[in-house]
């Protein structure tokens, strides 16, 4: 019987650094860190952070409990919240503070089905293999004494071939790769490219994005009903093969699914999950966010936020018209394009950092696009700044 790991502790915020220092620090399943395709950038000088590295992501305490709430449950957790709030970085955060492999993510759309997540089967190209290996058995009975060198090179027509894994699917054979390593060998074949003998394949978890649920037709969280709570499914063209996540939550994948809200969810879907709305951060919250993803870790001295004015205007700025006038706009901007329009003014070669946003109204125009998206909510945000710089 497969021993029972500890439950995974997620924080939501700190370095690498601070997070080993607490008490549950480290894969609960042992070994290494594992390989994070984002890695902090590295010049000598130690880790440091860069642009949307996770590492730079905040949770607040809510929604770290609410992460821990799914895993110690076994349930997916739902977010929803306007976009651009962190709902998909939410992901990476927890598979980056976890020493997992990087997020497996399924972005859902009107045509998806929920099989999707599972896998797929080519049968288009089976049949086509099929054929080719019935043109060679006749070219075979058409030659006459022919030597071995001039056989034709038959397809491969194992099912296993045409078989391409969702992410969900993915996730559950990683949690369970004994007696599946072949499976496996399909799903992740990165494992079996050395020609090395391969060590036998250890279960772990995963993290598993389904992105925007709310864009996929109305049957399709119905349709993930069953898979999504006993995380399993069976392999039809594998004689109904079927693959079981383990009972241990230590090993489960860890299912975090988005939803914009642009329609409900069924009642009998949200039973299933666990649940939490992602506001819009307050203005120290947002200080935070831009000190983590505009202005990362720098050589020495403040951060660049709290040396020019022009940050500290722009948030001002920002927040209120957001949170008095955004109902005006066709596109209400939300976090992600105000750290779009800091990064833009920070490589804008006339900005005055220390200066106001009148001082600044040449930089300030030239990246409004970053947060409009419309052209009246472009007059809208040009007229806000003019009036703003004269009120400074």
């Amino acid at each position: 019987m497969q021993n029972s790991k500890p439950f995974m502790v997620f924080i939501g915020h700190g370095t690498r650094e601070e997070l080993r220092a607490l008490p549950h620090a480290g894969p609960p399943w042992g070994g290494e860190i594992g390989p994070w395709r984002r890695r902090a950038l590295d010049d000598g000088a130690g880790e440091r952070l860069v642009q949307d590295h996770p590492e730079g992501y905040s949770a607040n305490p809510e929604l770290a409990e609410a992460v821990n709430t799914a895993i110690i449950l076994g349930k997916p957790l739902l977010l929803t919240g306007r976009p651009g709030t962190g709902k998909s970085q939410l992901a990476d955060r927890v598979a980056w503070e976890f020493n997992l492999s990087p997020v497996l993510r399924f972005e859902a759309q009107s045509m998806s089905e929920a099989q999707d997540l599972f896998y797929r089967y080519d049968l288009v190209a089976q049949l086509g293999a099929v054929e080719m290996l019935k043109a060679g058995a006749a070219v075979q009975n058409l030659k006459q004494g022919g030597t071995a060198d001039l056989r034709p090179e038959l397809p491969d027509t194992n099912p296993r071939r045409f078989i391409t894994f969702g992410p969900l699917g993915e996730a559950i054979l990683r949690a369970s790769p004994r007696g599946n390593e072949n499976l496996l060998d399909v799903a992740v074949p990165a494992q079996v490219s050395s020609a090395q003998p391969q060590p036998q394949p250890q279960p772990r978890p995963s993290v598993v994005l389904i992105d925007e649920i709310d864009k996929a037709s109305r049957d399709f969280p119905n349709d993930l009903l069953n898979g999504i709570e006993r995380l399993e499914f069976r392999i039809r063209e594998l004689q109904d093969h079927t693959i079981v996540a383990p009972d241990d939550p230590g090993f489960r994948p860890i299912v975090i699914i988005t939803s914009n809200s642009e329609r409900d969810l069924p009642d009998a879907f949200l039973r299933r999950c666990i649940y939490y709305h992602i506001k819009d951060p307050d203005k120290d919250v947002l200080r935070k966010i831009l000190l983590a993803r505009v202005f990362p870790l720098n050589s020495g001295g403040p951060p660049a936020v709290e040396r020019g004015q022009v940050y500290e205007d722009l948030l001002d700025f920002f927040v209120e018209y957001r949170d008095h006038h955004g109902e005006q706009m066709h596109y209400r901007s939300g976090t992600s394009e105000l750290i779009d329009w800091a990064r833009a003014l920070k490589r804008d070669t006339e900005l005055q950092p220390e200066g106001t946003l009148a001082d600044n109204r040449r930089p300030l125009q030239r990246t409004l696009g970053s947060v409009a998206k419309h052209r009246e909510d472009r007059k809208l945000l040009d007229d806000a700044l003019a009036n703003w710089g004269a009120a400074s």
